[in-house]
């Protein structure tokens, strides 16, 4: 498993996108991940971690009393080193445990279904009140 990462992002302040290949296709390692960030008594003030398993990308957010941005980088290299070593382990009620069984490509193909059904069910309501 890949553990290096780099800056994708990082023009907003206190906010921080990096690219990980780690997670990218893999939504196990990344919600790991974000769990690992998220819990780690020295990571206190990340206050948001959104993994994208598509694009291989993770985005931080981060308050600034408690962290730098090079702090944030080390924190989230040490978490995929401990995953790559097994150090950590997936929790026994994972939700990636269902997502890891529908590949990328089906769910958008599925929200897409439902956000086009939606708004021709919208539709229709809305004709059928203007018309009536």
């Amino acid at each position: 498993m890949p553990t290096s990462i780099a800056i994708a992002h990082n023009k907003v302040p206190n906010r921080i996108r990096l690219r990980a290949a780690c997670i990218k296709n893999q939504p196990a390692i990344a919600d790991l991940l974000k769990l690992r960030l998220l819990k780690r008594p020295e990571a206190k003030g990340i206050y948001h971690a959104e993994p994208n398993i598509i694009t291989g990308t993770l985005l931080i957010k981060y308050h600034p009393a408690h962290h730098t941005e090079a702090g944030v980088l080390a924190l989230v290299e040490d978490s995929i080193r401990e995953i790559a070593e097994g150090k950590i382990k997936l929790p026994e009620k994972s939700k990636s445990q269902k997502i890891g069984k529908m590949s990328p490509a089906a769910f958008f193909t599925r929200e897409l279904f439902v956000d086009i059904f939606g708004n021709l069910i919208a539709g229709i309501v809305v004709a059928a009140i203007i018309s009536a």
